[in-house]
């Protein structure tokens, strides 16, 4: 037991408390309580401010990797959206390029310009010339209701269009339509020419024999350009008997050949297998053979008809000159 002696010098008391080792067990208990505690309190201030920090940091890792995601879904958007840009530019020019093999553009003719020139016309059938007036509505419905459609799907029908159009359009190509000597001088002036001897049955300038007469004599004098009335491949550069000097060209697509005769000279480098388009040179006019003067023999085969056919009905670019 203890004892514990307070005094006072203002008022001159003293006081007297008896402690036994109970209280000052007592005592110590709550001392380290209260440091326990006090010591419990800061890390407990501590960890929530770690926490706090923590959740912080989540936060902020959280937000940049939203941003991060926004801006990479807005670079996607870019993307696609700069490839659909691409895709409708594709499809506007296919839909350009129909238009005018279609003629549906205010250039040179109205909707059905293409199906007008070649009306009447050998060797275009009768589903063939539907289709090529056929065309100019399918591409006017399909210009309306693209706005309706999905890019793809579009794209799909315009190209399916534009694919068939190319192929019809190289299928005229190859369509003998224009006459085979080229009259535009370099000068400016013009050659002069006549058909001397048609197509069918004549008397023979030299043999004065009737014959059938399987081509298309036109007359012009000696070294006026030849060229190819339609596009086509040379199957055949050689001289051919009464024919003289002689080219042929194939037309597949049209089922066809062209024969031009009577040449005094073949284009330069011009070979057999070679790929040549309409209006491309591939001679001049000669007297080659057996022949009464200078003149170009022209002929159209047809494979479909099996014979020979007049070659008139083909010219289609100008108008018969059947005299000087």
């Amino acid at each position: 037991m203890y004892t514990l002696i307070l005094m006072s010098t203002r008022k001159n008391s003293v006081r007297q408390y008896t402690i036994n080792r109970g209280h000052i067990l007592l005592f110590a208990c709550v001392l380290v309580l209260l440091c326990v505690a006090g010591i419990g309190g800061v890390n407990y201030g501590l960890f929530q401010k770690d926490q706090r920090i923590s959740a912080e940091e989540q936060l902020q890792a959280s937000t940049t990797k939203k941003i991060e995601e926004i801006t990479q879904a807005k670079l996607t958007v870019e993307s696609e959206l700069a490839a659909l840009n691409e895709e409708m530019a594709d499809i506007h020019e296919m839909i350009e390029h129909i238009r005018q093999a279609l003629g549906i553009l205010g250039q040179g003719g109205g909707e059905n310009s293409i199906a007008g020139d070649f009306k009447g016309a050998e060797g275009l059938n009768e589903t063939q010339q539907e289709n090529v007036s056929g065309i100019g509505n399918i591409a006017e419905d399909t210009h309306e209701q693209q706005q309706a459609l999905t890019v793809s799907l579009l794209k799909q029908k315009v190209l399916s269009l534009y694919n068939y159009v190319s192929e019809h359009q190289k299928q005229l190509d190859e369509y003998p339509s224009i006459l085979p000597i080229k009259l535009q001088q370099e000068n400016g002036k013009i050659y002069t020419y006549w058909y001397s001897s048609g197509f069918g049955w004549r008397m023979h300038p030299l043999t004065k024999q009737r014959e059938f007469h399987q081509g298309l004599d036109i007359k012009a004098q000696e070294g006026v350009p030849v060229i190819a009335a339609a596009a086509g491949t040379i199957v055949e550069v050689k001289q051919k008997g009464y024919l003289g000097k002689t080219i042929e060209i194939e037309h597949l697509r049209s089922q066809m050949k062209t024969l031009y005769a009577h040449l005094q000279d073949y284009a330069e480098d011009l070979k057999v297998g070679e790929q040549v388009t309409r209006g491309q040179l591939i001679g001049y006019v000669g007297n080659t053979g057996r022949s009464t003067g200078a003149h170009l023999h022209y002929g159209i085969y047809s494979e479909q008809k099996e014979q020979w056919v007049n070659p008139i009905k083909y010219i289609l670019d100008q108008q018969p000159v059947i005299s000087p």
